[in-house]
C-alpha cells in the first residue's frame, strides 16, 4: 500500500479518485450526474440557444407579416379611392367604395 501512496504522492486529487475506484466507474458517476441534471450539457445550452433564435425568428416573421398585411389595406384602399375617381356615374362610385 505504501507503494501505491507514495506512486500517488504529489498529483491532483481527481487522479487520485479516478486510480482509486477506477475508469469506469468514474465514466457511470459522470453520465448519472449528467442524466440527472447535476452537470449541465453542452446540448441544454445549444438548446436554449436556438430556442432563442427561433422566438426571435417567431417574432420578426409577425412583424414582417403585419405590415405586409397594413401594406394590402393601403392598397386596397388606394386602388378603391381610384375606382371611385374614374367611374362615370354615382352608382358605380358608391360600387367602388363598397368593396
Amino acid at each position: 500500500m505504501s507503494n501505491s501512496s507514495s506512486a500517488l504522492n504529489g498529483l491532483p486529487i481527481w487522479v487520485k479518485a479516478v486510480a482509486t475506484v477506477g475508469i469506469p466507474s468514474v465514466i457511470a458517476l459522470y453520465l448519472l450526474l449528467s442524466v440527472t441534471g447535476a452537470i449541465p450539457s453542452a446540448l441544454s445550452s445549444e438548446h436554449s440557444e436556438l430556442r432563442k433564435d427561433q422566438q426571435e425568428q417567431q417574432v420578426q416573421r409577425q412583424r414582417e407579416h403585419n405590415e405586409q398585411t397594413k401594406a394590402q389595406q393601403e392598397q386596397a384602399q388606394l386602388l378603391r379611392l381610384i375606382c371611385a375617381n374614374t367611374a362615370q356615374d354615382t352608382a358605380t362610385k358608391l360600387e367602388c367604395l363598397r368593396r
